[in-house]
């Protein structure tokens, strides 16, 4: 594996997804600006299929790139039963979890009642996310690295027009409910679509079919269930916090006097403002996020010494990135918001008046943290690879604990700024956990992950040399 032209090919993709998902993301905005009740069900919508699969996954994805790279089993073996259990485990979760909240959760309390058709679109698409993950797994496992970065690509390009679709199927109207309808139901259809997909590309290198292995699958899930408690906490620690303050929200806006609609109302416009602050802040994840399955790989693949060497450098770099690119996210969010209002119609005062000072608020106070967090998305990265997964698990608990102490305190007097704040402290001290953890195993001092060296420019020299000989070569 070419490491480094890899990560840069990756990254590029990953540039891509990211401008075809805030671009939806914003989208969404244009649609909703006027109703940020409306946006807030919608950013919940978008976010429960992702979650709920989060959950079900039983880090077979995660397995079966560690066995594989490792030699341990053939990819065909470590497919065919990894699908079989997405395809039989994915509809047992999907099935469970819509009988539990259209039938048991209004028996407990009659206002825990949601809408079907939000409810069974959302709970259809977890055995495809993880069919489809598990699929893809396996190309990343084989080093096909463009179909794997494919596949990526087609799931951002593939929910925007599932949505408008599903949208103007619907009557296209805000202010009846359908944007979160839509969100769910597109959600759907694109997860179906980049199935699909994946099915084709990957049937070049293993048969499709369904079959079990057993020794493989004990090995498997023994291994998973530790990857999977990780990614799924890592996950929650960045989507949790949009149910808890909508939830909490609701709680204290109720114990002030608030009738149950407006009470829900006021904390769907404060889960809005959030929302819109996190994909922005987000956006520095996306150097870390673009190379952590590549980089997984990798170290599984490598010596320790040669995973010691490589992880600090790409610690640091990430690092230095995320606090550049956090810098402009803050000086760029306003113009490019005005500018998206003005797009769709209205004038920018719907942005400057309506969202920009909440918004931004929170953005200030969650970049600090979403910067620093990038850290220990490499190092975990490492860590899992090396079988640590423990330490990340511990990681992720940290911070999860940190996050919902805070805001439980914080929310019912800081609404969203609050909940930003949360997030700020707990991704801090998740970040000085991870890196205490990662020195002590891998006898690496700490600030080799933080300070960037003189040899890492000579490291980017050589990969925008690289890239610049290729370009000449294909000219040629």
């Amino acid at each position: 594996m070419n490491f480094r032209r890899w990560v840069v090919f990756t990254f590029l993709i990953h540039v891509l997804v990211i401008v075809i998902d805030k671009g939806g993301g914003l989208v969404l905005y244009g649609l909703t600006a006027d109703q940020p009740k409306e946006h807030g069900k919608a950013g919940i919508a978008a976010s429960l299929p992702f979650i709920l699969g989060s959950i079900a996954n039983l880090g077979l994805a995660t397995s079966l790139v560690f066995f594989v790279r490792r030699g341990r089993y053939p990819a065909q073996v470590a497919f065919e039963t990894s699908m079989t259990v997405a395809l039989v485990w994915g509809g047992f979760v999907a099935v469970t979890a819509a009988l539990f909240t259209l039938f048991v959760l209004p028996q407990i309390d009659p206002a825990w009642s949601f809408n079907p058709w939000i409810v069974v679109p959302v709970c259809a698409s977890v055995p495809l996310l993880l069919l489809t993950s598990y699929a893809n797994s396996t190309q990343l496992a084989t080093e096909r690295i463009k179909d794997y970065g494919l596949v990526h690509l087609v799931t951002s390009l593939a929910f925007l027009p599932a949505f408008f679709v599903c949208f103007y199927w619907l009557g296209g109207k805000v202010a009846g409910g359908h944007a979160p309808v839509a969100v769910a139901w597109g959600r759907l259809l694109s997860c179906a679509i980049v199935f699909g997909v994946t099915l084709l590309l990957v049937r070049k290198i293993v048969k499709l079919r369904l079959r079990v292995d057993q020794t493989y699958l004990r090995e498997s899930v023994r291994y998973g269930w530790r990857a999977n408690l990780s990614s799924t906490l890592t996950y929650l620690n960045h989507r949790l916090d949009l149910l808890v303050l909508g939830a909490v929200g609701f709680a204290h806006n109720c114990e002030q006097g608030h009738a149950s609609k407006e009470a829900e109302d006021l904390a769907n416009v404060q889960v809005a403002f959030y929302s819109m602050a996190t994909t922005w802040a987000e956006l520095v994840w996306h150097f870390p996020e673009a190379m952590r399955d590549l980089f997984f790989s990798k170290v599984a693949g490598s010596s320790h010494e040669q995973a010691r060497q490589l992880t600090p450098v790409l610690s640091r770099l990430g690092l230095a990135i995320s606090l550049v690119g956090a810098l402009l996210i803050v000086l760029l969010m306003d113009p490019m918001m005005a500018l998206v209002s003005v797009m769709f119609g209205r004038a920018d005062s719907t942005w400057h008046n309506g969202w920009s000072e909440q918004v931004g608020a929170c953005l200030w106070m969650l970049v600090p943290g979403t910067a620093a967090f990038t850290v220990s998305k490499v190092l975990q990265a490492d860590l899992a690879a090396r079988d640590r997964l423990q330490t990340c698990v511990n990681a992720q608990l940290v911070v999860l604990v940190t996050m919902l102490v805070l805001d439980v305190l914080l929310i019912p007097q800081y609404e969203a700024v609050g909940a930003a704040a949360a997030s700020t402290a707990s991704y801090v001290l998740g970040t000085i956990y991870t890196l205490w953890a990662y020195g002590r195993q891998t006898d690496t001092p700490v600030w080799r992950c933080l300070f960037v060296h003189r040899s890492d420019l000579r490291y980017i020299r050589e990969i925008v040399i690289a890239i610049l000989g290729k370009l000449r070569s294909k000219r040629a």
